[in-house]
């Protein structure tokens, strides 16, 4: 994990996304990236007249302001969080598009989770996850931070589940403890290449700190029944792959990624 990205559309906001970002960054010696992607009229006026104009026009530049003093405000912060390698970048530009194409050139995207900011709802969030082609940290806005000592790992077997585990091994290594949520005698299909000894083996031969408990999911209820595994583990930290089934019956039909992006208190680290 070398390159942190963490997007925001709030020059001042400091949610708990900030944290767990600049926990990352502390704990992997990763540079930190803030993308401030100005939107023209996000929470601006509505445009039901003409006579709204000028105040659309000002809160544009009001943006533009906060962007260029927002880069001393972040340098600030940053200093007092002992970061050594962080930049500010300030972009007017869509905002999915711009984090997705920035997002090639990190390992991580740091994202806020909170229903009352359209960058940040359920909606532009799964769309993120789908998109970035990087693994997503998700974090509510309101969260209280604590490190992933405890994590829980969601595994069924399937090629983003896998994807998760790779991604999330240098967290899942340094973890006190990991529980498998699931089925740990499922692996991937005939000629997929289940690593030998399955899951199990695989986590213990990369020295992670594996819990002997084990917690079934409820298929028919996966978002409910993982949510409710990883809050009885006491888990910091729940690791999954993302949108495992077909994308948009999912999405439509409020699988178990979009019930978790919109319900679960835990930080998400997703990975499709």
């Amino acid at each position: 994990m070398r390159d942190l990205l963490l997007p925001l559309t709030r020059a001042y906001a400091r949610p708990a996304s900030f944290d767990y970002a600049a926990w990352l960054s502390a704990e992997f010696k990763a540079p930190l990236t803030a993308l401030y992607v100005i939107q023209a009229f996000l929470g601006g006026p509505v445009f039901d007249s003409p006579a709204v104009i000028s105040d659309a026009i000002e809160f544009l530049r009001e943006q533009r302001r906060a962007a260029g003093e927002g880069s001393a405000a972040f340098g600030d912060w940053a200093q007092r969080r002992g970061l050594d390698g962080y930049r500010w970048q300030a972009v007017e530009a869509p905002y999915e598009k711009t984090v997705a194409a920035a997002a090639d050139w990190h390992d991580l995207v740091v994202l806020e989770a909170d229903e009352g900011n359209e960058c940040a709802d359920v909606t532009t969030l799964g769309q993120l996850v789908l998109t970035c082609r990087r693994p997503c940290l998700v974090v509510r806005s309101a969260a209280v931070f604590a490190p992933p000592r405890r994590i829980a790992l969601a595994w069924n077997g399937s090629a983003e589940c896998v994807r998760a585990v790779r991604s999330a091994l240098d967290l899942l290594q340094r973890a006190e403890e990991v529980i498998v949520l699931g089925d740990v005698g499922l692996s991937r299909p005939r000629g997929c290449g289940s690593p030998p000894g399955g899951i199990t083996a695989y986590l213990e031969s990369k020295d992670v700190p594996l819990s002997a408990s084990r917690h079934r999911i409820d298929s028919d209820a996966a978002g409910e029944s993982m949510a409710r595994a990883a809050a009885d583990a006491g888990a910091d930290l729940l690791v999954m792959g993302a949108y495992g089934h077909n994308r948009l019956s999912e999405w439509m039909l409020g699988g178990a990624t979009r019930h978790l992006l919109q319900h679960s208190a835990l930080p998400l680290f997703l990975q499709h």
